[in-house]
C-alpha cells in the first residue's frame, strides 16, 4: 500500500491553475483536497496550502492566511500581481511558514517569511514568441533609424503616466512621438476608442467579443493570449524606443509585468517610468541598460516627481539626437538582453525549485 505522506489544499477555483504547476513540477506522489475541513482534519506528515493571492484583494484573505498558517506546515502563496495592498498583505502576513512567490522585486525585507520569484509575465508572454510563433518577430527592424522617436504607450490613468503625457505636451514632443493615453480609469469597451486613446496590433488579432481590460485573452494567429502580450510591430517599426510605463511606481518594490517584456523582445532602448531602483532590479537577472548613452541616474531617486522628471529629460535628449549614433550604441545591449528574455527559463530558474522544495 502507497502511503501518501503530503497532503495538498487548494481551493476549487484554482484548482486547475496548481495541477498545472503540480504536473510541470512531477509532483505526484500528493494528496489534494478541495474541502479545507477535510484537510485539516487529515492526518499527512507533511501538510501545504496552496494559495493564488486574488486582485482585487479578497478582503477575507487575510484571515485565510492566518487559518491555515495555524493548520498546515507550510502556506505557498503565488502573487502575480504587485499591488501596494498586496505588498501590504505580506508584511501583515510575515511568518515563517507562509512563502510567497512573486512576480518582482521588494525593495522593503520581510523578516520572516520566505519570498521567491514567481516571474509570470515573463514566462507567458516569451512563450508566444519563443514556443507558439517566433517567425512572428521577422518583420521588426530594431536597427533602423525610423522617423519618430518613442512609443509612448500609456494606458490607463495614474500619476506617472498623466506626468510622462503632460511632460510631452509642455516640451514640445508630442508629435515626434506614438502618443497613447485613455484618460480614464476605466472605458466599456477599448475597441470603440480613438487611436490617441490606444492602439493594438491588429493583423493576426480576432477581437471575439467586448474589450474592457487589456488582459483580456483573445486569439492572435491562433493562440489565446493577453491583448497586453502583443508586442505593436507595427508601432515598433515606426519607431526606435519605449517608455515603460509599469503597472505601478512606487518605492517598495518593482513589479515587472509585460510592458517590460515586450520592449526587451523588441530589441529597444527603454526609459523605465516606475518606482526607484526599475533598473537596478531588473538586472538583478542580467539584462544590461543604457547608462553608455544616458543618465540613469533617475532611477536611484526616491522623489517621485524628481525621478519622473530626470527620466523623461532623458525623453527629450534622445528626441535630439542622431538615431543613427544611439542605435549603432546600443546594439550589443538591446541583442544582449534579447537573449537573456528569450533564452532564460524563468519557471524553471525561479520557481520550480524553490516550489517543489515544499513537498518533501
Amino acid at each position: 500500500m502507497v502511503v501518501v505522506t503530503t497532503g495538498v489544499f487548494v481551493t476549487p477555483s484554482t484548482d486547475a491553475l496548481f495541477h498545472f504547476h503540480f504536473s510541470r513540477c512531477s509532483l505526484l506522489d500528493i494528496k489534494i483536497h478541495n474541502s479545507r475541513d477535510e484537510f485539516v482534519s487529515s492526518h499527512h506528515d507533511n501538510k501545504v496550502v496552496c494559495l493564488q493571492m486574488p486582485f482585487p484583494i479578497d478582503p477575507n484573505f487575510d484571515a485565510e492566511l492566518r487559518y491555515f498558517a495555524e493548520n498546515a506546515d507550510s502556506v505557498l502563496v503565488l502573487v502575480s500581481e504587485l499591488h501596494d495592498r498586496t505588498v501590504e498583505i505580506l508584511q501583515r502576513n510575515d511568518r515563517k511558514n507562509i512563502i510567497y512567490f512573486i512576480c518582482g522585486e521588494l525593495n522593503v525585507s520581510l523578516a520572516h517569511s520566505p519570498v521567491y520569484r514567481f516571474y509570470d509575465w515573463f514566462t507567458t508572454t516569451v512563450h508566444f514568441y519563443r514556443n507558439v510563433r517566433p517567425q512572428t518577430l521577422d518583420i521588426l527592424t530594431p536597427y533602423t533609424p525610423k522617423k519618430l522617436a518613442f512609443d509612448v504607450l500609456l494606458g490607463r490613468r495614474k500619476v506617472h503616466r498623466r506626468f510622462a503625457y503632460d511632460y510631452l505636451v509642455d516640451n514640445n514632443l508630442f508629435d515626434r512621438n506614438i502618443v497613447t493615453y485613455l484618460d480614464a480609469s476605466h472605458d466599456c469597451n477599448l475597441v470603440n476608442t480613438t487611436a490617441d486613446k490606444w492602439l493594438w496590433e491588429k493583423e493576426g488579432l480576432e477581437i471575439d467579443g467586448n474589450v474592457e481590460w487589456t488582459v483580456e485573452r483573445f486569439p492572435y494567429y491562433g493562440h489565446r493570449m493577453s491583448i497586453s502580450q502583443i508586442i505593436p510591430l507595427n508601432i515598433y517599426n515606426q519607431t526606435v524606443y519605449s517608455i515603460i510605463a509599469e503597472t505601478n511606481w512606487t518605492n517598495h518594490y518593482s513589479f515587472y509585468t509585460e510592458k517590460t517584456v515586450k520592449p526587451i523582445i523588441g530589441r529597444r532602448l527603454f526609459i523605465a517610468l516606475g518606482g526607484q531602483y526599475h533598473l537596478r532590479n531588473l538586472k538583478l537577472h542580467g539584462f544590461k541598460s543604457f547608462d553608455n548613452v544616458i543618465d540613469e541616474t533617475y532611477d536611484t531617486i526616491s522623489d517621485h516627481t524628481t525621478r519622473f522628471t530626470g527620466a523623461m529629460e532623458q525623453v527629450r535628449y534622445l528626441c535630439n539626437q542622431p538615431q543613427e549614433e544611439i542605435l549603432a550604441k546600443i546594439k550589443p545591449i538591446v541583442d544582449h538582453n534579447f537573449n537573456v528574455m528569450m533564452t532564460t527559463d524563468w519557471y524553471d530558474l525561479y520557481f520550480k525549485p524553490a516550489f517543489v522544495s515544499y513537498f518533501r
